[in-house]
């Protein structure tokens, strides 16, 4: 029998692998970036991608759905209505990106639950209330409008003067919901579109996704889940490829299945990879898109701004 190769230390191997995957980038226009560097996390909590800087976090973001909420309330209460929609919960979500951006990655989390925690940190979604004809009307405006014709900032909006009419009040194009918007998100005629920067990080993630050095992190994962006696190829939700349905979510196989993904993933180092790969794809966006980001950053930090003072207001 031949003699088995000599095999490095876990350390010695990702240090190894870091070097090779930073080298490994051309940074071409089309191809796939250079890498900065490659940590090797012990889970995804705690890490930035470069794009959070221009995406409202959880708690700007719980603020500017109550203030968006106030605001269609505002516009409601001018036709004799108020707004029935659910009230954005007090209080903010309980993790931001990228925790689980990569999947299940605390291993704390898969001991204790599986995979249970994320339907348990999932918010419940209140159904909306029925509305009559004409308060439908004015909470959205009402009827089918052309894409084109919808106004796309406040002064837009202003100007155009408004849709549908009831008693004789000019209802705003696609109604009081919209308006709650604009007046929130894209006030002025300078106004940039907000959702820019959500578009450019889901581009990111999508190209992260098939980039070659992820490509080969995850088959090293999958590799080690076989190990383990499970098979799965999708790192970020496995389970339905582990066979669980939600109710077994938390159960002793949700939990052991949980645990070795965990492990999988931090003996494949494939978080640390993956958010290196990202990280270079969203920082090369952000070159590109420099002037609209940073458009973009200053419409929400007046936003937030705004939106303390309607809810500061509204206690």
């Amino acid at each position: 029998m031949p003699a088995q190769p000599h095999r490095p230390g876990r350390a010695t191997a990702l240090a190894l692998l870091a070097l090779v995957l930073t080298a490994c980038g051309t940074d071409a226009p089309g191809g796939e970036p250079a890498l900065a560097a490659v940590p090797t996390p012990a889970s995804a909590a705690g890490l930035r991608l470069p794009l959070q800087e221009y995406i409202p976090g959880p708690d700007q973001l719980a603020l500017l759905n109550r203030a968006q909420w106030i605001l269609t309330d505002q516009c409601m209460s001018r036709y004799g209505f108020h707004n029935r929609a659910p009230r954005p919960p007090e209080g903010t979500a309980s993790r931001g990106e990228p925790d689980r951006r990569y999947g299940l990655t605390d291993p704390e989390a898969a001991a204790a639950s599986g995979y249970g925690a994320e339907e348990a940190e999932a918010p419940r979604k209140e159904p909306m209330p029925s509305m009559d004809p004409a308060e439908s009307l004015v909470f959205g405006g009402g009827g089918r409008v052309d894409p084109k014709a919808i106004p796309q900032t406040q002064a837009e909006a202003e100007k155009a003067g408004g849709g549908a009419e009831l008693n004789g009040l000019k209802v705003p194009v696609g109604g009081c919901n919209r308006e709650g918007y604009l007046k929130l998100w894209r006030p002025g005629a300078d106004s940039r579109d907000p959702m820019r920067a959500q578009e450019l990080d889901a581009e990111a993630f999508g190209r992260s996704r098939q980039d070659s050095r992820v490509v080969k992190a995850t088959e090293a994962w999958t590799r080690c889940m076989a190990g383990r006696g499970y098979r799965a190829a999708n790192p970020v939700s496995p389970q339905t490829e582990l066979g669980l349905v939600p109710a077994a979510f938390t159960s002793p196989q949700g939990v052991a299945a949980a645990t070795a993904d965990v492990a999988c993933k931090r003996e494949s180092n494939l978080v640390g990879i993956w958010f290196a790969v990202e990280s270079a794809y969203q920082s090369r966006l952000i070159e590109r898109n420099g002037e609209l980001l940073t458009a973009v950053r200053r419409q929400r930090e007046e936003a937030v701004r705004l939106a303390a003072s309607l809810v500061s207001d509204a206690h």
